[in-house]
């Protein structure tokens, strides 16, 4: 039961983290849909995967050899992923090329560099108790 309560709270905050990006994403008129759709699949998709857990829990062994080669490819892909949103997407857009930052106060990008860092840390926390 912790492992849910774990999964449902990362996912809240990031699906608040990426329901924030949605928001202000510059598109055409055309495509003032997107971020609505994207937002409820998003929140779709954690919900319908633990269904799918639940439902083939009975058959599942966590000790076969498939088992264990499909999690460690499915997982290093899922980290490599992560690791570029992280490291591209997210700072290098919020800090490299956000005008506020570069044009910002040391105390403004002291306060995002510690926000970001006490994030880390709370997401850090989250693993550990998992």
């Amino acid at each position: 039961m912790r492992n849910t309560q774990v999964i449902i709270f990362h996912q809240t905050f990031e699906g608040l983290g990426l329901g924030a990006r949605l928001a202000f994403l510059p598109l055409p008129h055309k495509y003032s849909w997107v971020p609505a759709v994207a937002g409820l699949s998003y929140a779709c998709v954690t919900p319908i995967g633990m269904a799918i857990g639940l439902g083939v829990r009975a058959s599942y062994n966590g000790n076969a050899v498939k088992t264990l080669v499909a999690s460690g490819i499915l997982d290093a892909i899922s980290a490599g992923i992560v690791l570029y949103t992280a490291a591209v997407e997210l700072l290098a857009h919020e800090f490299i090329f956000n005008k506020e930052m570069i044009h910002g106060s040391t105390g403004k990008v002291l306060y995002a560099v510690g926000s970001l860092l006490a994030g880390c840390a709370i997401m850090s926390l989250l693993g550990r108790w998992a």
